[in-house]
């Protein structure tokens, strides 16, 4: 089994967590997720008017119709920096965790930003899945069991081993 990262990531946070499988599955529960690193966006959060002036900007003695400030070219370069600089992360991640399947998961202007500044040669080695939804803060069962309903992940399993039972009733697998 191949052994598989993930990368949630909005417009404000990312995350980088990888599916841990014990090597018991039956006595330990099967599939778990372990988030290894947290990574914030600080522009990604601040509105527009803490971002922009609300200003006009008209220019000195000109008529009164405004200028151009480029706020949406600001936004987009906000945006792929934090793209890069999730990119340059996940490398880290991938080779750290030798991580051979990942998993991205974000919105979809972000996805389409990560998918722009991954150089393929880079990580040839690596499956790289993609899911255009924005999990960044859902907790991590919730995150396993949206994954797992989509098929990236075996679903969560509880442990057979240690279960109770009765007094004098014999084991299911006797």
């Amino acid at each position: 089994m191949k052994r598989t990262g993930i990368l949630v990531a909005g417009g404000t946070r990312a995350r980088f967590i990888s599916v841990e499988v014990p090597d018991d599955a039956d006595l330990d529960g099967g599939p778990r997720l372990v988030e290894h690193a947290d990574l914030a966006n600080p522009d990604g959060d601040t509105p527009a008017r803490g971002l922009f002036s609300d200003r006009s900007g008209r220019a000195h003695g000109a008529a009164s119709h405004g200028l151009d400030d480029h706020r949406d070219q600001h936004q987009a370069e906000i945006d792929r920096r934090f793209a890069r600089r999730l990119v340059d992360a996940a490398d880290q991640f991938v080779s750290a965790q030798k991580v051979q399947r990942l998993v991205v998961a974000a919105e979809c202007q972000l996805l389409g930003k990560l998918r722009a500044e991954i150089d393929p040669k880079r990580w040839r080695d690596v499956e790289l899945v993609e899911l255009a939804e924005d999990l960044s803060h859902q907790s991590l069962r919730q995150l396993h069991g949206a994954l797992a309903q989509q098929g990236f992940v075996k679903p969560p399993q509880t442990p057979t081993a240690g279960v109770y039972r009765p007094r004098g009733q014999a084991p299911s697998w006797r």
